[in-house]
């Protein structure tokens, strides 16, 4: 997953404004570590294949991560 896809991706799961933070929060990384892949650092896989779950259960159920219950612990 290129970095252009992850922006792409991390906008229409969590929005417009405050994508990056919420995505790094989904993760469980650092959005320091965010912003680096967007600074030229490759995407690592696990994060691409999380994003990419991520976009294929919103295809099929129209839920977001942070909707769907359980999916993302909010504590952590």
């Amino acid at each position: 997953m290129s970095a252009e896809e992850l922006r792409q991706a991390a906008i229409l799961l969590f929005g417009e404004r405050g994508w990056m933070s919420r995505l790094s929060e989904a993760l469980g990384v650092d959005r320091s570590s965010v912003s680096r892949w967007f600074s030229g650092l490759p995407v690592p896989g696990p994060v691409g294949a999380a994003v990419a779950a991520w976009l294929k259960l919103y295809e099929l159920t129209g839920e977001r991560p942070y909707e769907i219950e359980g999916l993302i612990d909010p504590k952590e």
